[in-house]
């Protein structure tokens, strides 16, 4: 029975920090949608995101927005929609939250 216990708490801890090394690697987010819609003036792009770090959710949408910009240009509107990902795999799931920034048209 005691060598029972002192193989199980060995290979719980193992287990335990394996699964702390996988989240620890995954991406705060993913993009997995970019939806661009334009008229003569007009840019609105909508953004599909699945967030899998949520703290400092604040920050995570500044670097969606950055990287976004930096690579299609600043939109006249863009609106990032957030989900968890277990809620991105069920159909009809809506949004944790939706950010929508609006940028000044230049004239």
């Amino acid at each position: 029975m005691y060598m029972k216990k002192k193989i199980i708490a060995p290979i719980t801890i193992l287990c335990l920090l394996t699964i702390l090394y996988n989240y620890l690697r995954l991406p705060d987010y993913h993009i997995t949608n970019s939806m661009s819609f334009s008229s003569a003036d007009t840019r609105d792009t909508e953004l599909t995101v699945i967030v899998y770090k949520c703290w400092g959710i604040d920050g995570v949408i500044k670097d969606i927005e950055n990287e976004h910009n930096k690579i299609n240009g600043t939109p006249t509107t863009l609106e990032i929609n957030l989900y968890y990902p277990t809620y991105y795999l069920h159909n009809n799931s809506k949004p944790f939250r939706t950010v929508t920034i609006e940028y000044n048209k230049k004239e």
